[in-house]
């Protein structure tokens, strides 16, 4: 491979030679060899010649267009570029470290040649180059979701935007909005090889490389100076690495062509209240050819088996339905249903639970929203549906929000005890009465109280007879008088009983054992 004598200098301080260029630094070179004295050997051009100054004449004779490398100063005038090696006893050794480096450098980047092939790809060659040029590494398609990123530990010492962009997965709508009012993007975007961005939406700089395929721009590798100063030869290896990153995004399926208005991110930025905008929401919605009058319901689904291919399969799946558009968050689908009527909401349940049964994952769905422009509420509810089944172990292919709610106060408790405390007196004492006398005081005062204290549809849901229900009510009555006629009471005993009810699950979550 070819490398610049800049580069060849910088690769050689990083080994702990003090190394100066003199001419020419980018000079290119793609063979290093030594050469005697007193030779005459026809000088090869992109050679870098490894000799000492006893070769002056013979170099001043050739025509060869070559560099040249001394472990001791040159005469005053040396006519081609070189490089001086001030810390190696002879040529000897100045030939070994230069093999050794250049021998590295190829390697290296064969290596990542390789990876464009290979599965993760992406992400092989972004810690690669992370570690030739010692500073994170990212790589987002055109519509700025990040496709690989390095694993950096230190994202606190990181722009805030980086920061989110590791976090989120994506550059958030805002900034990239910003990017294009600032004209910042387009000038970003108007170089053909890597160069230094000093960026005010940026606290730190970084270097950008368009990749690109026939002119149009598929997405961007970004070097971020998070640990050392970015080097024009750190701009060289993103140029000679940008290639192979450009294979290796193509070819991966989460791949996103054209940027146009269909910002994967907006979707997810606005989900999550990243976006507060309202006139820019409706303007990015009705790009994306949502209809914001219309009912929504919002669905977020987890595999079981983690995968790009996957993800991008169940959302397919997902958007068959029409009206419906799925985007991909970490390892989780996010779908987004237009419904014309609110009583559709029971197919896209039952169309969920198919595909989850088929595909081995779960999903939450929320409730029905008036308005697509509430579906950031209709996000919130998935998610903590979700979470209540979590924690309480339920087991469901799909989680209902609706039938999952009145579990989400019971879960904020911080211990067991400010649990018990919660619930009414009777209801504690009538589950120790069962225990004790093997009878179902509790479950009668739960279905009682369930059916709005309906005696026949009670008796019917129990399975006995309307004298038997009214004997149970009695002895309640008797054991732990309560007051079922008056609502706060009835509301607190109704809560409590599905506090117990759900006492092991809820239990677990507040790490009681």
């Amino acid at each position: 491979m070819v490398f610049s004598l800049q580069l060849i200098a910088e690769r050689l301080r990083v080994k702990g030679y003090r190394v100066r260029v003199f001419g020419d630094s980018g000079f290119r070179i793609s063979k290093v060899r030594i050469l005697h004295s007193g030779t005459q050997e026809v000088l090869q051009s992109g050679v870098l010649y490894v000799c000492d100054g006893a070769c002056v004449d013979d170099v001043v004779a050739s025509s060869g267009e070559c560099a040249f490398a001394f472990a001791k100063p040159p005469v005053q005038g040396f006519p081609r570029p070189y490089v001086y090696v001030e810390n190696v006893p002879d040529e000897v050794a100045l030939l070994n470290a230069l093999a050794d480096m250049k021998d590295s450098l190829d390697e290296a980047l064969s290596e990542i040649g390789e990876f464009a092939w290979s599965d993760r790809g992406l992400s092989r060659i972004v810690e690669a180059l992370s570690r030739l040029v010692g500073n994170s590494v990212y790589i987002v398609d055109s519509s700025f979701k990040v496709m690989a990123i390095t694993n950096d530990p230190d994202l606190e010492e990181m722009s805030v935007n980086w920061m989110n962009a590791a976090r989120h997965g994506y550059l958030s709508y805002d900034l990239v909005s910003n990017l294009i009012r600032s004209n910042e993007l387009h000038d970003i975007e108007s170089t053909r090889s890597a160069t230094i961005v000093n960026s005010e939406y940026f606290y730190v700089p970084f270097a950008n490389y368009n990749l690109r395929q026939e002119g149009k721009v598929q997405g961007h590798l970004f070097v971020v100076q998070m640990y050392k100063v970015i080097t024009p030869g750190d701009l060289e290896l993103v140029d000679l690495v940008a290639p192979h990153a450009l294979r290796a995004l193509q070819a991966n399926p989460a791949f996103q062509t054209s940027r146009g208005p269909l910002y994967e991110h907006f979707v997810i930025d606005w989900l999550k209240g990243g976006l507060r905008d309202s006139a820019l929401i409706r303007n990015q919605l009705d790009a994306l050819s949502f209809d914001v009058s219309s009912f929504s319901i919002v669905a977020v689904i987890e595999l079981a088996i983690a995968g790009d291919l996957r993800q991008e399969h169940l959302a397919r799946l997902l958007e068959d339905r029409q009206g419906c558009r799925a985007v991909l968050d970490g390892g989780r689908v996010i779908a987004l249903f237009q419904l014309r009527k609110r009583t559709e909401k029971g197919k896209v349940v039952e169309k969920i639970r198919g595909i989850c049964r088929r595909q081995q994952c779960r999903a939450s769905v929320s409730d029905v929203q008036d308005s697509f422009l509430d579906s950031p509420r209709a996000y919130r509810q998935a998610c903590e549906a979700l979470r209540i089944s979590d924690a309480m172990g339920l087991d469901d292919d799909v989680i209902v929000y609706g039938d999952v709610a009145a579990y989400q106060p019971y879960l904020n408790f911080s211990s067991v005890d400010e649990l018990e405390a919660f619930c009414h007196p009777a209801v504690i004492s009538l589950r120790e009465y069962d225990s004790s006398h093997a009878v179902k005081l509790l479950p009668t005062l739960s279905a009682f109280l369930k059916n709005d204290r309906d005696t026949l549809a009670t008796a019917a849901e129990l399975f006995i007879h309307r004298n038997t229900l009214t004997y149970r009510m009695r002895k309640i009555a008797e054991l732990f008088p309560i007051d079922l006629d008056d609502f706060n009471t009835r509301h607190r005993v109704l809560e409590s009983i599905l506090v117990v009810e759900n006492y092991e699950g809820i239990a677990s979550h507040l790490n009681v054992t």
